[in-house]
C-alpha cells in the first residue's frame, strides 16, 4: 500500500540539529521526546497528513503556541500515530493581542489553517435565527474567540487547580452540547475542534527553540487508576519541548518511567519510512509543492536531523511490555545477555535497550553494493515453549515470513533439542542505505514486532499456576484488555467503547486449527443491557443493568479457513460512541459497531450448571460460527468487584481464568465451559501476581470464543434461542 505524508516545515527550513536536541536516549536518566531544533527566522510549518487540530499556550513563552495534530487519515500503513506536536508556533500566526484573545481574521498573508476556519465559522453563523413571540430576529454572529480550537490563556494558577492535569482527549472527543434557551438553542461547549487536510499551511515556527513530538496511538481509553502510562494532558501539550527524567523512588518504577518512551518515535525515523517506495510532499518557501522519493528524501529533508543515519527497533513481548522486561529472556543464571545484534554474518551476544532504555538503536555504516544494509538480530527462545509467535509491524524483513509472521519454523532450530533455552535463527531486516564517500549509512527508520518466545515466571504468585499447560484458559490471560480501561467520552450515552490498539500474540496452531497464528487489537464495550421478568400475575416486568464486553479482535492471521473476511481485518479498532435503546428489534446498528458487519448475530443455549440454567452465548456471521473475535461479557458490578481487590500501586491489570475442571458436562455428553475470574497484575514491586475475589465470579460458554457470566447473558437481549445437540462441541 503506498502512502504519502507532507514535511512538517517548509522545504529547507530545518537548521543543523545539534546532538543535544536529537530524539532518543541522552543518559540513562534522560530521553528526549521532543526533536528540536533552533530558527534564526521563522519557517512555515505544513499538516502532515490530515488531521484534527487543537492549539494550546506554551508554557513560559506568551508568544508562541504549540500545536497538536490527531490523524484523521494516517499516514503510514501499519503505524498507527496518535499526535504530531508541533512545538513552537508564532502565537500571532492565529490570535489577536487582546486580553481575551480572538481569532485573527482571514487575510492573503494568513494560513490555510486560519482561512478554512475563518470560512467554516462564518458559514455556520450566517443565517441563524430565533423566534420568539411570532417574531423571528437574527443571531448575532459571536466573537470569534480562541476556545473555538481549545486555546486558553495561561494563567498563574494552573499549575494548581488541576487544569494541566486535563487529558488531550477531553478536547479531542468533546461535543457541543446545546441548552434550551426560549424557543431556540444556545451551545453550552461550544466548540468541536477543526479539521484540516494534508500539507495545509498552519501558521509559522518562530525564531528560537522549537520542535516536534512524534507519539504512537496505543489506543483511545481512559484508566481510573494510575496505571504509570504516559500522561497525554495539557502539561505534556504546553512543554516547549518533552523528555522523560528518571526520578522513580524504587527500580520499579523507574523500570515503568522508562517504558513510557516506548510511545514516542522520531520524526527522521517516521519520514525514513517513506524512503523505500513512498513519498513526501514538501512545500518551498514561495509555495511550490514538490514530490521528493527514494534517497531523495534522505538528502533534501533529512540531512540536518543529528539521528538521520540512526535505526530504531522497539519490541513488544509478555504481556504488552517491552523484550526482558520480565528478565524471562536471560540467557541463563551466569549469563545475563538476551539477544544477539549485528550482521547475518556476524552476530554478538548483548543485552536489550539502549542506556538502560528499552529501545535499541543501530548506526553502524556498512561496506557493501546494496542498496539496503542488513540489520539482523536473534532472540531468546525456549525450545519447548509451543506457543513461540512473532509479528512484524513495522519494518523491511528478509527473513522468509507470511503476512508479517514469522512462524515457528523459520525462528526455531528444531532439531537442535540439547537445550531448552537457547537463541532464535537469524531475523534479518534491510535498511534503505546512502553511499557516502564509499561508505553505506543507514537511512533513519523504525522496525517493531512483537515477539513472544517464552513464558513467564508466576511461581511466586500466590501458588497459582499460570500457563502451566496447553489448556484453552491460558489463551485468554494476555489477549483482553487492561481490566482498568475506560472510555475517553464524556457523555450520557448508552454505548460507549475504549479502543486498545497494543498487538496481542496467539500461536495455538498445535492444539487447533481454529487458532493458528494472529495479532489481535482490542475494545472494551460499555452498554445498557435489559432482561424481562414475569410475575406470577403473568404481568412483565423490565430490568435493566450496565454491562461491560471485552473484545480481542484479530487483526491479522494464518488461520487456515474460509471464513476469514479480509474486510473485516481492515476495519481498524476506535473509540465509539452510539445510543443503541435496549428495546429495539433490529440490532444491525449493534452489530455493524462493534463487529463491522451487520450480518453478525448472538445465538444462546441453555446449559444446566450446578442445578442452575444459563445461558450461553456464542457470535455468527450469518449462519457460520465466528472465529474473528474473543469476547468475555461482565456486568459493572462484577468488574468492580475485580477492581476493588487490586493492591494498591499495583500495575498492568488482566483477567486471570481459573479453570476449575477439565471438562464440564451438560446431560453426560454435552460440554461447556467455566471459569472463576481473577486478576494478574504487577504488584509495587514488579512481581507478578494473581488474586481471586472472595466471592467467585464464573464464566461459561459454548465456544473458547465467547465467555460470560450468568448476570451479562440474562441481561443479553439480543440473541437468539438454539439447541444444543449432540453435534454441538466446544472448541
Amino acid at each position: 500500500m503506498s502512502a504519502k505524508s507532507h514535511f512538517f516545515i517548509e522545504s529547507g527550513g530545518f537548521p543543523a540539529q545539534l546532538s543535544g536536541q536529537g530524539f532518543g536516549p541522552q543518559s540513562e536518566t534522560v530521553f528526549n521526546l521532543t526533536s528540536r531544533f533552533s530558527l534564526d527566522a521563522p519557517k512555515k510549518a505544513f499538516s502532515i497528513c490530515k488531521g484534527v487540530v487543537l492549539v494550546q499556550p506554551q508554557t513560559g513563552n506568551p508568544d508562541k503556541v504549540n500545536l497538536i495534530l490527531r490523524p484523521y487519515n494516517q499516514p503510514f500503513p501499519g503505524l498507527n500515530i496518535k499526535y504530531f506536536v508541533y512545538r513552537g508556533l508564532q502565537k500571532s500566526d492565529f490570535f489577536t493581542t487582546n486580553s481575551e484573545p480572538l481569532i485573527i481574521t482571514k487575510s492573503s498573508s494568513t494560513s490555510d489553517f486560519i482561512n478554512k476556519i475563518n470560512d467554516d465559522f462564518s458559514a455556520f453563523h450566517e443565517g441563524r435565527v430565533k423566534i420568539e413571540n411570532n417574531t423571528t430576529t437574527s443571531i448575532p454572529v459571536p466573537p470569534f474567540t480562541a476556545k473555538f480550537i481549545g486555546y486558553e490563556k495561561e494563567k498563574e494558577d494552573d499549575a494548581t487547580n488541576g487544569t494541566l492535569l486535563i487529558p488531550l482527549s477531553d478536547f479531542f472527543f468533546k461535543e457541543s452540547k446545546f441548552v434550551a434557551a426560549g424557543e431556540t438553542f444556545d451551545e453550552k461547549d461550544d466548540f468541536e475542534l477543526p479539521l484540516i487536510d494534508i500539507g495545509k499551511s498552519l501558521g509559522n515556527f518562530a525564531e528560537g527553540l522549537c520542535g516536534i513530538d512524534v507519539v504512537l496511538n496505543y489506543g483511545d481509553y481512559k484508566h481510573d487508576f494510575d496505571n504509570a502510562d504516559f500522561a497525554f494532558n495539557l502539561e505534556y501539550a504546553r512543554k516547549p519541548f518533552a523528555e522523560i527524567t528518571i526520578n522513580g523512588d524504587t527500580p520499579f518504577k523507574q523500570k515503568l518511567q522508562r517504558e513510557q518512551s516506548t510511545q514516542f518515535i522520531d520524526i527522521v525515523a517516521f519520514y525514513g519510512l517513506f524512503v523505500k517506495e513512498n513519498r513526501i510532499e514538501t512545500t518551498t518557501s514561495s509555495n511550490e509543492i514538490i514530490a521528493k522519493a527514494g534517497t531523495a528524501i534522505y538528502t533534501d529533508l533529512l540531512f540536518n536531523f543529528f539521528n538521520k543515519n540512526k535505526v530504531y527497533l522497539y519490541i513488544q513481548s509478555n504481556r504488552h511490555r517491552s523484550y526482558n522486561f520480565y528478565n524471562n529472556y536471560t540467557l541463563s543464571e551466569t549469563n545475563d545477555k538476551d539477544i544477539k545484534i549485528g550482521t547475518s554474518d556476524n552476530l554478538i551476544e548483548t543485552n536489550y535497550g539502549n542506556l538502560n532504555w528499552p529501545v535499541l538503536v543501530f548506526d553502524n555504516n556498512q561496506l557493501n553494493s546494496n542498496d539496503y544494509n542488513d540489520i539482523s538480530i536473534a532472540l531468546n527462545a525456549s525450545l519447548s515453549y509451543e506457543e513461540i509467535a512473532l509479528y512484524i509491524s513495522t519494518g523491511s524483513i528478509s527473513t522468509e515470513s507470511e503476512r508479517d509472521f514469522v512462524i515457528k519454523e523459520n525462528l526455531l532450530d528444531l532439531e537442535n533439542n540439547s537445550l531448552d533455552s537457547t537463541f532464535t535463527k537469524t531475523i534479518s531486516f534491510k535498511i534503505p542505505n546512502i553511499n557516502e564517500s564509499g561508505q553505506r549509512k543507514n537511512i533513519s527508520c523504525l522496525i517493531r514486532f512483537t515477539y513472544i518466545g517464552k513464558e513467564l515466571d508466576f511461581s511466586s504468585a500466590n501458588n497459582y499456576t499460570i500457563w502451566s499447560d496447553k489448556k484453552r484458559h491460558s489463551l485468554y490471560n494476555n489477549i483482553f484488555p487492561n481490566l482498568t480501561i475506560t472510555p475517553v467520552f464524556n457523555n450520557s450515552q448508552n454505548f460507549l467503547t475504549a479502543s486498545f490498539n497494543r498487538e496481542s500474540l496467539i500461536n495455538y496452531k498445535g492444539f487447533s486449527n481454529y487458532m493458528n497464528e494472529s495479532v489481535l487489537n482490542g475494545l472494551v464495550v460499555f452498554q445498557e443491557g435489559k432482561k424481562d421478568v414475569v410475575n406470577p400475575d403473568s404481568s412483565t416486568e423490565t430490568f435493566s443493568k450496565e454491562k461491560v464486553l471485552f473484545i480481542a479482535k484479530k487483526i491479522e492471521t494464518l488461520d487456515e479457513f474460509s471464513i476469514h473476511k479480509t474486510e473485516v481485518f481492515a476495519q481498524g479498532v476506535f473509540a465509539k460512541k452510539a445510543n443503541i435503546a435496549p428495546n429495539l428489534m433490529d440490532y444491525s446498528n449493534y452489530f455493524s459497531s462493534l463487529y463491522g458487519s451487520k450480518d453478525y448475530n448472538l445465538k444462546h443455549y441453555i446449559i444446566n450448571d450446578l442445578n442452575t440454567d444459563i445461558k450461553i452465548l456464542s457470535l455468527n456471521l450469518k449462519n457460520n460460527f465466528d472465529f474473528d473475535f474473543y469476547n468475555l461479557g461482565i456486568t459493572r458490578e462484577e468488574l468492580d468487584t475485580l477492581k476493588k481487590i487490586i493492591p494498591l500501586n499495583s500495575t498492568n491489570v488482566n483477567f486471570y481464568f481459573n479453570e476449575e475442571l477439565e471438562n464440564l458436562t451438560n446431560e453426560g455428553d454435552k460440554v461447556y465451559l467455566k471459569y472463576s475470574l481473577g486478576i494478574a497484575f504487577e504488584d509495587y514491586n514488579g512481581v507478578l501476581s494473581v488474586k481471586m475475589p472472595a466471592t467467585t465470579i464464573s464464566v461459561f460458554g459454548i465456544s473458547h470464543k465467547f465467555l460470560t457470566t450468568k448476570e451479562y447473558s440474562d441481561y443479553e437481549e439480543k440473541s437468539i434461542l438454539q439447541t444444543i445437540s449432540n453435534e454441538t462441541e466446544v472448541i
